[in-house]
């Protein structure tokens, strides 16, 4: 069986990543899996692409393990594999990530309890690297496996709080007497360990009764009762668990929380971070142990810019509150925060973080338990006043800061306040004239963000809200382009204010300013721009419309769009009607707009438009009102076909709504069969002739240019017939509408195909669909009928979805029609050569055997590939098939003896398997050799 290269492996990890859903859907998930898990014991597979190929366990564990017992059998063979490896020096990369693999594959699959041995192994596995302490046993060149061993170790204990409970004893020792430079690893794992033991003390409740000296010393084996609760770990602050213990129980613990914050200057800023994280936890759940053991940090913590040290402060501010921190300190973090939003060697990105952190910040005694965003009581008008933002601010910082700052000049009333606002609006006023001079996205984006905060927080004043009113219609007339953001802020702002009167004003103002444009040339281009704010407008039942409508009027007699059939044009203007059919008031409009749709019916040069304005012209004048929106904003249920429905249409006439009315079918009433096709025998075809070098290459150059120039497509015949009994009114059925909906993009989308008439007892009628290829891949389309019966009812019914088969893409090799004379197998002889494999294309050779007499070989080829042979002589076959919309399958098959050999070379390796599926198929036996390069 043969084995893929490394580039193929690199290929195929590629098509993975891209899309792991389609990729097992095309190949068999099973097969697939054994043979990722063969290639990784393969010597001719590099360490490299071995990594790569075991990043698939880790990033998909539940797309090739769906289920546990394929997980647990997986993560046996990987163990298998890495157990001769332990004492090895080599492939250090290679058995980390085994360890990463396994131990995901046994999470996520839920196979991490004490009935599966193979995690009961892994386990023990782990313990067993991690106690080569100092590298005493494997040397310094294992170092990193053990690093690793620790991360799993920790990741387990994470996902089961207390599985390593009775086994902190032994984590200790190692966490002491290792010297390398892993030891953070080992403390970590030992802190994260203690703080899980506590908290399942805290959580049982009641006295302690020793038990935190007991776990402390604890030597045991794994807790696997952990694993059969929660993997969630819950937070340790807010309310929580409190371990009762007294202080005469509580020594040892403090002298070893005393001993890891002594040695925290050891361990990198992120780790110290996780290290104060995971003693501030302890700390909180033991009531005896006071926050004063990080005193000793704080004078250490309080004198660093790293943002990992700052961090940690505000976590243990938010858990101890005045406990540890006074007023005085509490003051200091903010003025120290003020100081980094703004510090020259800081990254935009950590600036935001501290501004972040001011609104979040955790205060000794704060005024409201909102966790959103809150300000400092300490936080002043003064302390803030470096922070006001400026154009040269990148956009980022310019929201965060006018955020902080509107939130700042709203809390503290005052002169300093309102000079404050006056700023913030002259900025806005900055910005305004930045995009009225034609910004660009970034800027234009920022200037509405920002005028969006300050409605937010100065809403109430009035005389700013007028200002912006007029600046938002100034910057509309000039940039009328810009009403994407327009609508957009009205939205908002409507949502923000719920009650208030501005959103409207905005739009009344921006409603008078479109109806009063002249239609010169330069308005009609922004035409398009318009009407999309007038349909937003007319979704306001409070504004009146009827200078909409006129203006719509104008714009359909004096535009030209009408004239010009702009379907675009046209549509938006029907938006903007849609909108008014469901307003409050529709009454006042009435003829203006009936006489609106008429015009539009009569005039504009699009069928399309046509239809609809003749569909809301019936609708104004049938529908009562009341009932029309919800008629306008039917939306298809999801998952079924769309369907031409206007069976919520419910008047007086009763008759009139039946007939308006498509009416589902209770089962399927119409089918689609196949055509079937008829094997043709081939004619006996001998060697081609060899053709020149200057023939070879010119054939050649013109067939690529006719893959490029033409469009292939696949005709597929079916009989359109009636399915099972069916109901005498069905007897006879007319204007049968077949709708095709493609469930991926494989294929490019099927025009409507309209059936005259269909009559039981008479010849069926053959439907022919013209299927143009994308990808070639199987698919199934789905079918939507609509047709009308002898009672001039209409009916819609669901047929059997279609099957597009990997053999129904085949097509014959086509020839150039510029090289008369050339035969196809000269054509297939040539493309042969072209379609070497090599790392810088998608080509790939394979091999195809099973046993099979002379005759059944004939046999098969003449039944399944009869179109396609170009060479037939004696034993020996050349078929090329043809993929649109430019693929290539060519297979020359040899028999000798009882073995049918197929050498098999394409242009798309991904279509490896479903050749190796339809093979298996055709040939109705197991093949001694099946594809496997794939």
């Amino acid at each position: 069986m043969a084995e893929r290269s490394n580039t193929s492996w690199v290929r195929t990890v590629s098509s993975f990543y891209a899309s792991p859903k389609s990729f097992l859907s095309n190949v068999a998930p099973d097969a697939f899996l054994d043979e990722l898990i063969q290639d990784l014991t393969s010597e001719t597979i590099n360490e490299q692409t071995k990594v790569l190929m075991l990043n698939l366990f880790l990033e998909f564990p539940n797309h090739l393990c769906p289920d546990q017992s394929t997980g647990e059998n997986t993560t046996e063979l990987l163990l298998n594999i890495l157990k001769p490896m332990l004492k090895s020096g080599k492939s250090v990369p290679f058995r980390c990530h085994l360890l990463l693999a396994i131990e995901t594959v046994l999470i996520t699959t839920d196979n991490f309890n004490l009935t599966c041995k193979v995690a009961q192994e892994f386990a023990s596995m782990l313990m067993h690297i991690t106690a080569d302490i100092n590298d005493r046993k494997q040397g310094a060149v294992n170092r990193q496996l053990r690093v690793t061993a620790c991360e799993c170790l920790r990741e387990l204990e994470n996902c089961y709080p207390g599985f390593l409970c009775d086994r902190l004893e032994t984590l200790y020792y190692m966490h002491q007497q290792e010297i390398t430079y892993i030891h953070q690893s080992y403390t970590i794992l030992y802190t994260v360990a203690l703080k899980n033991a506590v908290q399942v003390l805290a959580r049982r409740g009641g006295p302690n009764n020793g038990m935190l000296k007991v776990i402390l010393t604890s030597n045991k084996y794994f807790f696997w009762s952990a694993t059969e609760r929660s993997r969630v770990l819950q937070s340790t602050s807010g309310e929580q668990a409190v371990l009762l213990a007294p202080n005469s129980e509580t020594k040892e613990i403090k002298s070893v929380l005393a001993l890891l914050l002594e040695d925290s200057y050891l361990l990198s800023p992120i780790c110290q971070n996780t290290l104060f994280w995971q003693i501030t936890q302890i700390v909180s759940m033991i009531s005896s142990v006071s926050p004063v053991v990080f005193k000793s940090q704080l004078v250490r913590l309080f004198g660093t810019m790293d943002i990992s040290f700052f961090h940690s402060i505000l976590q243990m501010k938010a858990v101890f509150t005045d406990s540890l921190f006074t007023s005085e300190d509490e003051h200091f973090l903010l003025k120290r925060l003020v100081g980094m939003t703004q510090h020259p060697l800081l990254s935009t990105a950590v600036k935001l973080f501290y501004l972040d952190c001011l609104l979040h910040f955790p205060e000794n005694r704060p005024l409201n338990s909102n966790p959103g965003e809150n300000l400092p009581v300490l936080l002043t008008v003064q302390m803030t006043s470096s922070l006001f933002p400026t154009i040269f601010n990148d956009g980022s910082t310019m929201l965060c800061r006018q955020n902080l700052l509107s939130m700042v000049y709203l809390e503290n009333e005052g002169c300093h306040s309102e000079t404050g606002i006056g700023f913030l609006f002259e900025h806005l006023m900055s910005l305004y004239s930045m995009v009225h001079r034609n910004g660009n996205c970034e800027i234009t984006s920022t200037f509405f963000r920002a005028f969006y905060l300050f409605v937010r927080y100065f809403n109430s004043c009035e005389k700013y809200m007028e200002n912006l009113i007029k600046v938002l219609l100034e910057l509309y007339r000039s940039q009328s382009s810009l009403a994407p953001y327009f609508i957009n802020l009205i939205n908002e702002t409507q949502i923000l204010l719920e009650f208030h009167s501005w959103p409207i004003s905005l739009s009344k103002a921006l409603q008078k300013l479109i109806v009063d444009l002249p239609l010169e040339k330069q308005n009609v281009k922004c035409l398009g721009w318009h009407l999309q704010v007038l349909a937003r407008v007319a979704q306001e039942n409070t504004i009146q419309q009827k200078t909409t409508v006129s203006f719509l009027k104008r714009v359909a007699v004096q535009s030209g769009i009408c004239q010009r059939g702009d379907w675009k044009a046209g549509n938006a203007v029907l938006s903007v009607c849609k909108n008014l059919l469901q307003h409050q008031h529709l009454d006042s409009v009435f003829m203006l707009l009936a006489d609106l749709l008429q015009y539009l019916m009569h005039h504009f040069e699009d069928i399309d438009i046509q239809d609809h304005a003749r569909l809301y012209y019936i609708l104004l004048t049938n529908v009562a009102s009341d009932k029309l929106t919800k008629v306008l904003t039917m939306s298809p249920v999801k998952g079924k076909s769309k369907a031409r429905s206007l069976s919520s249409i419910m008047t007086e006439n009763e008759n009139f709504s039946t007939l308006l009315t498509i009416h589902n079918t209770p089962c399927t009433v119409l089918q689609l069969c196949t055509v079937p096709k008829v094997a043709n025998d081939f004619p006996i075809c001998s060697e081609a002739l060899v053709l020149d070098n200057s023939t070879s290459d010119h054939l050649l150059e013109e067939y690529n240019k006719q893959l490029i120039e033409r469009s292939f497509f696949l005709t597929m015949k079916y009989h359109l017939s009636f399915k099972g009994d069916i109901e005498p009114k069905n007897h006879q059925v007319f204007c049968i509408a077949l709708e095709f909906e493609q469930v991926d993009s494989y294929y490019e989308p099927i025009s409507e195909i309209t059936v005259p008439c269909l009559i039981l007892d008479r010849e069926p009628p053959v439907v022919t669909l013209y299927i143009i290829p994308k990808d070639p891949y199987p698919s199934v389309i789905h079918v939507n009928a609509t047709y009308d019966n002898q009672d001039g009812l209409t009916y819609n019914t669901c047929l059997e979805p279609l099957q597009i088969k990997f053999p129904d893409i085949f097509l014959p090799l086509p020839l150039p029609s510029s090289c008369p004379g050339i035969s196809r197998a000269q054509l297939f002889d040539k493309l042969w050569l072209t379609l070497q494999p090599d790392e810088s294309n998608q080509c790939e050779d394979s091999t195809f055997c099973y046993n099979v007499l002379q005759k059944s070989l004939y046999d098969v080829a003449r039944s399944y590939f009869s179109n396609f042979v170009v060479v037939y002589k004696g034993d020996e076959y050349k078929i090329g098939l043809f993929l649109p919309p430019q693929f290539h399958i060519l297979m020359h098959i040899r028999s000798e003896k009882d073995i049918a050999k197929f050498s098999i070379r394409t242009d798309n390796w991904k279509l490896l398997p479903l050749l190796n599926s339809h093979l298996l198929n055709v040939t109705s036996q197991k093949a001694l050799w099946s594809i496997k390069s794939w």
